[in-house]
């Protein structure tokens, strides 16, 4: 039995979908026991020594990790030679986001830790607009087709990494500005009182506690990460997200239900291969030819097989 700790951030749940989903594999095939680490938990983290390694699992925001999760890794006390994968997701698979561990890897190798390996997974946005279900279950296709490289990796001592170069990490930092936008955003958040029931999921929910209920009001603070969990989960879309307001994507994706769809075939980017979705298809044959180099998929299987 392997010891793993498992880190993570999750703002709208697609994080921690992605989590489960590593630990359920690894639970049933590898015979892992896997211990949770919520990066914005208050409480002090344990002793990495007991285990055998640990995984870090971020969304991208803006072609960066999350600044907790950066600020996690660097104050993340590192035994010599202790190892880590790290696990990212995101809406798109822009060669962009390669770069969005920059930080945390640097970090990782200042301290002699070592990388085992990084992996690009896709869950839809929920941010810009929703993505259709048939979509949704074609990007979860080639999730599973991805697990199935990194655990096989795992266990034949195979490293694989996103490969970028100084112009990507270069972009990743100058997009750091989204952090202080969504500071900056945070000032026009508001609720409206016709549609809210006061049901305070936004209040209970929020990662980073910045949405307090006073005085029969609703205040918002301003330390927001612009996860955007709120007007993403809020059951009566009564959360105006200031000057992103119309890019805002309501309702969480029943990711199992759609998952469990017979009727969904997971071929959406077959009849819409233009424009944005023309970025996916090669996403998809990526994974197919690290399938077929590790010998995981016979030649000529298409990536919905």
């Amino acid at each position: 039995m392997k010891r793993v700790i498992l880190f993570y951030f999750t703002g709208t749940g697609h994080t921690l979908a992605l989590a489960k989903e590593i630990e359920r594999k690894g639970k049933t095939e590898e015979d892992w026991e896997v211990t949770y680490w919520n990066i914005l938990s208050s409480e002090k983290c344990p002793s990495l020594s007991g285990f055998d390694f640990g995984i870090i699992c971020y969304p991208i925001y803006a072609f960066n990790a999350p600044k907790k999760v950066d600020d996690f890794i660097a104050k993340l006390s590192i035994p010599n030679a202790f190892p880590f994968l790290i696990a990212k997701q995101s809406g798109e698979p822009l060669c962009w986001n390669k770069a969005s561990s920059y930080y945390i890897r640097r970090k990782i190798r200042k301290k002699r830790g070592v990388l085992l390996g990084e992996y690009h997974f896709l869950y839809p946005y929920n941010i810009h607009f929703r993505y259709e279900d048939d979509f949704v279950k074609e990007l979860l296709i080639a999730n599973e087709k991805l697990m199935r490289v990194m655990f096989w990796d795992l266990k034949n001592k195979h490293s694989s990494y996103l490969k970028y170069n100084v112009l990507f990490a270069l972009n990743a930092y100058v997009f750091r500005l989204q952090r202080l936008g969504a500071f900056l955003n945070s000032y026009f958040y508001k609720v409206d009182e016709d549609k809210c029931i006061h049901c305070l999921k936004c209040v209970k929910e929020c990662p980073v506690q910045n949405i307090r209920y006073e005085n029969n009001k609703f205040h918002f603070s301003h330390h927001c990460l612009m996860c955007m969990r709120c007007s993403f989960m809020c059951p009566k879309n009564a959360i105006s997200i200031g000057l992103l307001e119309k890019w805002k994507v309501n309702g969480p994706y029943s990711l199992e239900g759609i998952r469990k769809n017979e009727e969904l075939k997971g071929e959406y980017t077959k009849s819409h291969h233009k424009g944005y979705y023309s970025f996916f298809p090669k996403y998809f044959q990526k994974i197919d030819e690290m399938l077929k180099e590790r010998k995981m998929l016979p030649e000529g299987s298409n990536q919905n097989n």
